[in-house]
């Protein structure tokens, strides 16, 4: 367990080397923020009394803490994986007594850790003097917060399985970012879930990106019947365990087809 420990650690120190990287990350954000709201202004003033699935306030409601949770739901080990493998140091990983898996999420956490003191904290701060409703359904917290640790362990499964592709790809960032944009927008951190065309929405149904910001936001931000939290959080749950099990595939197979290059 101390050695995972060490690994958040390792994590945090890694995130904080560059104090100059963060302040410029977090600016990016408030930027999106604001673009956000500009945008959606902007679509609402000009459509007049057009009726559509979120009305103004629910919508800036649902972006603000949709970017709140992206701020630090975000993973970056398909980058920290890509480039183990290109360079070859992926063989030390793998020869280390440690869960290599286990190790790249204990990098993560600590990753995590630093988001939420720079990121997130202070986003919501900022939230709470630009917008006057609150944010969040309280009665819901509690089934909101197991929802956002679900979408998180699905992130960080989905971000794992593409960086292990390296094993056959090598190189990954190419469809790290054909798959990056494709999940941005069906997941729902760009435009909610509930403003899809229908054909769109249905075939999001059967796929596992609403289940990384749609459902948590949806659940903290709105209110619900309980059987449909229920429904939804089981969904997020059969996406866990089906990407964990590809997971485990994907490593059990490419370990053996690796073939390790670099200096």
């Amino acid at each position: 367990m101390r050695k995972y420990i060490d690994y958040i650690i390792i994590g945090i120190k890694e995130h904080m080397v560059y104090s100059s990287s963060i302040w410029a990350n977090f600016l990016s954000k408030i930027i999106y923020l604001y673009m956000q709201f500009s945008i959606w202004n902007a679509l609402f003033a000009s459509q007049g009394q057009k009726n559509y699935a979120l009305n103004h306030a629910d919508t800036l409601r649902y972006l603000t803490v949709a970017t709140i949770i992206s701020s630090f739901i975000e993973c970056e080990v398909i980058a920290w994986i890509n480039n183990h493998i290109q360079t070859g140091n992926i063989a030390v990983q793998l020869i280390r007594p440690i869960d290599f898996k286990a190790m790249v999420f204990s990098r993560h956490i600590g990753d995590t850790i630093v988001k939420i003191v720079f990121y997130c904290l202070p986003l919501c701060i900022i939230s709470g003097f630009v917008i006057d409703e609150p944010l969040l359904y309280k009665s819901q917290l509690l089934y909101g917060f197991c929802s956002i640790i679900l979408a998180y362990m699905i992130q960080f499964l989905y971000s794992l399985i593409i960086g292990l592709l390296a094993f056959w790809l090598i190189v990954t960032w190419p469809l790290n970012m054909l798959l990056g944009a494709i999940y941005k927008l069906l997941s729902g951190a760009w435009i909610p879930v509930a403003m899809f065309p229908d054909l769109l929405y249905k075939i999001n149904l059967f796929l596992p990106f609403r289940a990384i910001y749609a459902i948590p936001v949806n659940i903290i931000t709105s209110p619900m019947k309980l059987q449909i939290i229920y429904s939804d959080i089981f969904v997020q749950i059969i996406w866990l365990i089906i990407l964990y099990a590809l997971t485990k595939i994907i490593w059990k197979v490419g370990t053996k087809k690796l073939i390790v290059q670099g200096c």
